[in-house]
């Protein structure tokens, strides 16, 4: 073969070996494109033993509370209240000043005055015929506007004097003397701090045991400037809708006031509760109603095990359910503490599939 046949052959040699090579490494990259992980929200369950005891953030709030105003305008004359203020039921809090409306209270009852006048009269003269019975309508109506305008003048009078609608702290003050006042803004912030309110956000998993077991457990509020005390709570309300960022559910509990301390609303405060679980007959845990399946007479959740940061595989697991509450629905068995159930997504998972979470 002559050097000009070697060298084609050469030539042909290195360009298959390039294509090929290239090709490989284009396989390769097709292999190794992935389509992108499918995200779920997961709800990591938490287990209940006997002798634990729980602890929750909690906000303290008055257990009433009114932002309290004049029903008629005019200028605030007297401001008899500082911010901190205990103050009895009934007890004037602020007045406006009244020359305008005692002079329309005046008038009022000059007009009424007349209007009773010319009634009283007309009431005997329709006896003898001596005024027909459309006068004597015309001057009862007269009369009956003239109490009206009485009645709301005297009103208009006692509204100028803005009283505590119930004994408790004056919070706050919106306003300062001699400003003009509009009817129905609010003047000052009342708060009644006989009794306070701890407000928690408490986990769907956890929420409703917590609601059942105050009777069996106990449930405490301590505060970290004051050490060494903890005070007992009662349960009082729980809103039946969850967040839905957080999936929690907000839970209130009421405290009587403490004399020696000043607990006030907006305060925070650690909510600690012991819960006991009287019989192996209770729910293990209760999950959205939404993330339990049903399939071939089973019912299931789809559960995420993570394989990496933010990387999970997808497992099925068959579940035993009871009653669905307003909060949930009861799961007994086929779940365990730590499991990270799908509640988002679920429709578009599979058993082994990974996912982002």
């Amino acid at each position: 073969m002559n050097k000009y046949g070697k060298f084609a052959q050469a030539l042909c040699a290195a360009t298959f070996c390039a294509v090929t090579v290239a090709g490989c490494g284009q396989q390769e990259k097709i292999q190794d494109a992935q389509p992108p992980l499918r995200p779920v929200k997961t709800v990591v369950l938490e287990s209940f033993d006997n002798a634990r005891e729980y602890e929750f953030t909690a906000v303290v709030d008055a257990a009433r509370k009114a932002d309290l105003s004049f029903k008629v305008s005019g200028e605030l004359s007297e401001f008899l209240v500082k911010q901190g203020d205990f103050v009895k039921q009934g007890q004037v809090i602020a007045k406006l000043n009244d020359t305008d409306i005692a002079i329309q209270l005046k008038s009022a009852q000059s007009s009424f005055d007349k209007a009773k006048s010319d009634f009283d009269r007309a009431k005997q003269l329709i006896k003898t015929s001596y005024i027909s019975k459309a006068e004597f309508e015309q001057l009862r109506a007269a009369f009956n506007g003239a109490q009206a305008q009485l009645d709301s003048a005297k009103n208009n009078l006692a509204y100028t004097t803005l009283h505590a609608s119930f004994s408790g702290v004056i919070a706050k003050k919106y306003t300062e003397r001699y400003q003009e006042i509009s009817a129905k803004s609010a003047i000052v912030r009342l708060h009644d701090i006989s009794q306070v309110k701890l407000i928690v956000n408490i986990p769907e998993s956890m929420m409703i045991r917590l609601r059942k077991d105050t009777n069996q457990g106990q449930v405490y509020a301590a505060f970290n400037s004051i050490e060494g005390k903890r005070f007992p709570l009662t349960f009082s309300e729980v809103a039946t809708l969850a967040d839905e960022q957080t999936k929690t559910y907000e839970v209130t509990f009421t405290m009587a006031a403490v004399k020696e301390h000043s607990i006030l609303p907006g305060m925070t405060a650690t909510v600690l509760a012991q819960i006991n679980i009287p019989d192996a007959t209770e729910p293990s845990f209760y999950l959205p109603a939404n993330t339990v399946l049903k399939d071939n007479n089973n019912h299931y959740v789809y559960v995420v095990s993570r394989q990496s940061e933010g990387v999970g595989k997808v497992s099925k697991k068959i579940v035993t359910i009871g009653d669905i509450t307003p909060l949930g629905i009861e799961v007994y068995t086929g779940l365990a503490e730590g499991d990270a159930v799908i509640t988002a997504g679920m429709s578009k998972v599979s058993n082994g599939l990974l996912v982002k979470f």
